[in-house]
């Protein structure tokens, strides 16, 4: 009897020692697994970002296309106008080109090392569109678009290791 007791107990140890590399060796392949997921992830953030901002920034360019109506009241007949600020439509267009810069060096978020300068721009660009329109229109549909872009920024921002220049 206890001579197979033993037998069990240096067979348990032998299947251990031989189990211990190929334990450490699947925890090495998956730290380096779960390093390279998490750079994948940052550059589709990243990637992502840049569409949003895109589509913010064309969607805020028709929203300023719109521009406002005033209903006129003269005698018998009203009209209205439109009024339509070509200034923050120029600024705007500015930024956009600003994006579409950065999307193409940076091969759409996936290469930062090549395009920080035009991340660079981007900020800044963004800071000052933000600053032109923030106390020019009081509408809920171009707040919701700077909402959008600031919170884009930030994730460019973040990516690049640069500071938000407000």
């Amino acid at each position: 009897m206890r001579n197979i007791t033993l037998n069990r107990l240096l067979l348990a140890i032998a299947l251990l020692i031989l189990a211990l590399p190929v334990v450490a060796s699947a925890q090495t392949y998956n730290r380096y697994y779960e390093r390279s997921y998490d750079n994948n992830s940052d550059s589709r953030d990243l990637h992502d970002a840049i569409v949003r901002l895109d589509n913010s920034s064309a969607r805020l360019q028709g929203d300023l296309n719109v521009g406002r109506e005033r209903r006129v009241l003269g005698g018998l007949f009203s009209f209205s106008v439109r009024t339509v600020d070509s200034d923050a439509i120029a600024e705007v267009r500015d930024f956009r080109r600003a994006v579409r810069d950065l999307r193409a060096s940076s091969r759409g978020g996936f290469d930062l090392d090549r395009s920080v300068d035009e991340a660079r721009m981007v900020l800044n660009r963004g800071v000052q569109l933000d600053r032109y329109l923030r106390l020019r229109t009081g509408r809920t549909d171009v707040d919701s678009d700077l909402t959008d872009i600031r919170s884009n920024l930030q994730i460019v921002a973040d990516a690049y290791g640069l500071s938000m220049p407000y």
